[in-house]
């Protein structure tokens, strides 16, 4: 299953950008250590470091604009307690199994639970007690907003890649060939080709060139289509992410049961080892407001199927297949008949 349970979750919610520095450093140096704060930017993991090295704290950055052997030195004084603390971007951690980690802390909020899950599972590998707290201004959620939004692709570019793709007859195209020729960015471009290979118009070779799908005949205009339609999902989708992520760092509830129920695991009861639990504010859901179980599947008019994840308190949160998730208020819900039971 998914629950750690000897990781105890926390959030510590905060208004300038000043105070919140100050309580993570605090924080820091009172913890047992060894630990890891992670960062969304280098600076942000340059400056802390810095910050920690001035209270006698041995800490070091770690960032994917250092050099590989500055990134291999860093890592190894880490995993070799030469180093307490190490404050890192999510370019750190791929493959790290340090057993004795006592914390993970995050001064940025993470862009999704899946990232900030497998984060906070860095710590307490050793079975031992642990903490996970993120460090949450809701004012950081609009950068991940931002680029949830950003990467707009529209009918005319797809058109234009899909026609070059057809009429190369078959032949591999490297991408700068279709840059030259299309004038996109490569970020565009990028996006546009994998939108173009989910709806199986092309495949990527090993060598990482494009290739038109001939095992279909396509028509260009409903290619397009398809694609944006793919697109605005996707995005829908990435949104919704974030707005779980925001969830989660303002539940009133246990923070574990959130956190499972996102995995689509449940769990009788508070966990008892979370923030909330300590303050004596988690509530249990009563049965008759809960119009469909946890983890049973439904169908909305407009979102089509989506499972239910959870309840909180007059609201739920159901995973739509098609646009991600959504919160709905619990009275609509049952006045209006706005979800049935999926057959």
């Amino acid at each position: 299953g998914f629950d750690r349970p000897n990781i105890w979750l926390g959030v510590e919610t905060f208004h300038s950008e000043s105070t919140k520095k100050q309580a993570l450093l605090e924080r820091v140096v009172e913890t047992e250590k060894p630990g890891i704060v992670y960062t969304a930017t280098r600076k942000h993991a340059e400056e802390i470091a810095e910050a920690l090295e001035e209270r006698s704290i041995k800490a070091t950055f770690y960032h994917a604009g250092m050099k590989t052997s500055e990134r291999e030195s860093a890592q190894t004084r880490f995993m070799n307690d030469e180093i307490e603390v190490i404050v890192a971007t999510v370019a750190f951690g791929m493959g790290i199994d340090k057993p004795n980690v006592r914390f993970v802390f995050h001064y940025d909020i993470s862009d999704s639970l899946d990232s900030y899950y497998q984060e906070i599972g860095r710590a307490g590998r050793d079975g031992e007690d642990a903490k996970a707290i993120l460090f949450y201004r809701s004012e950081d959620l609009s950068i991940h907003r931002f680029f949830a939004g950003s990467g707009h692709i529209d009918l005319d570019q797809v058109e234009q890649v899909a026609r070059i793709i057809q009429q190369n007859d078959g032949h591999a195209m490297v991408l700068h060939e279709l840059q030259e020729r299309t004038g996109l960015s490569q970020s565009k471009l990028t996006e546009t080709l994998n939108r173009l290979e989910e709806i199986g118009f092309t495949d990527t070779i090993p060598t990482g060139e494009v290739v038109l799908n001939k095992e279909q005949a396509f028509d260009l205009e409903t290619v397009a289509q398809e694609v944006i339609e793919a697109h605005n999902s996707r995005r829908e989708f990435d949104r919704s992410r974030i707005e779980m992520m925001r969830g989660y760092a303002e539940v009133g509830d246990c923070r574990r049961e959130y956190l499972l129920n996102y995995f689509g695991e449940e769990i009788d009861d508070p966990c008892g080892f979370c923030d909330n639990c300590d303050a004596g504010i988690t509530v249990e859901e009563e049965e008759e407001n809960m119009p469909f179980p946890i983890n049973s599947r439904v169908v909305h008019t407009s979102w089509g199927e989506g499972l239910v994840l959870r309840y909180e308190g007059d609201k739920m949160v159901v995973l739509f297949d098609d646009v991600g998730y959504k919160t709905l208020a619990v009275e609509l819900v049952t006045e209006r008949g706005l979800l049935v039971a999926a057959s």
